[in-house]
């Protein structure tokens, strides 16, 4: 207190002046309308820039959030998909009546690409209503099959293992069908084969999900064809496929849930009886 009293009366004639000045602009920004005006496009300037901040750093707080929201947008979309709506008379129709799928978002948590049998972990799990033996997408393709559940995630047998098998069909082929695995060495690519000799492959023909499965539906992006490797015996051949799925970069993804799959299993365990 005696130093800020001694600085002061040391310097009373600056600080009287300075107080003198900042009163002159004030009242000469009051009372001319041209001051007045700058003095409000001034501060609404300051201020203006002092939300845009603080509201670029709460978007990227809050972008967390909003990819969640997002997921569960697009899983509705999705759903909405398989359901048809006569705008006249408001009936709804089913597509597929007895293949109704549901799209459970979810976001990868740890994911490998480098090993013989690649795994993929989720942030859902059978409290979300996750079970063994969902199907797996995301927004580019398919990713793989549910193998195990906890109570809040779920482990995801990739596509890049080497005991996947996905029932594919070559949709500019006639839609005939084939089996696609991975081939063990990149993460972007794989093969199909059981392909009859006589068709003719191009590259960048669509390989898609046949209606063989009741894990995925039918129609999913499974990848593009980049070269035919023909057997040796003339009997069937294969061909190599980028899959459409970057599994280096996966983040968000989607489990499906067929719900009359219980029916279905229950079907076919009977005809294995007989």
């Amino acid at each position: 207190m005696y130093n800020l009293i001694r600085f002061i009366q040391k310097h009373h004639f600056v600080l009287l002046f300075l107080v003198l000045e900042v009163l002159c602009i004030i009242m000469l920004t009051y009372s001319q309308n041209f001051h007045r005006q700058k003095r409000i496009n001034t501060t609404n300037d300051i201020v203006g820039r002092i939300y845009e901040t603080g509201t670029s750093i709460g978007d990227y707080f809050r972008l967390g959030k909003i990819n969640t929201e997002l997921a569960e947008e697009n899983a509705m979309l999705r759903r909405q998909l398989s359901v048809v709506t006569d705008t006249l008379t408001g009936f709804i129709e089913e597509v597929n009546a007895d293949t109704i799928y549901e799209f459970i978002p979810a976001r990868v948590v740890n994911n490998t690409v480098n090993r013989p049998n690649n795994y993929i972990m989720i942030n859902k799990g059978s409290a979300d209503g996750i079970e063994k033996d969902m199907g797996v997408i995301s927004s580019d393709g398919i990713v793989g099959i549910v193998s195990d559940v906890s109570l809040h995630y779920a482990s995801v047998m990739s596509l890049l293992h080497s005991y996947a098998t996905i029932s594919v069909r070559l949709k500019n082929n006639d839609d005939q069908l084939a089996t696609l695995r991975w081939e063990n060495t990149n993460y972007r690519y794989g093969y199909i084969d059981g392909i009859p000799t006589h068709l003719k492959l191009h590259q960048g023909d669509t390989v898609v999900t046949s209606s063989y499965s009741y894990i995925f539906p039918e129609n999913l992006m499974a990848g593009t064809v980049m070269e035919l490797d023909p057997s040796p015996s003339g009997t069937l051949n294969r061909a190599r496929i980028r899959f459409s799925t970057d599994f280096s970069s996966l983040k968000n993804v989607y489990v499906i849930h067929h719900t009359n799959k219980a029916e279905l299993d229950a079907l076919t365990k009977n005809q294995l009886k007989q």
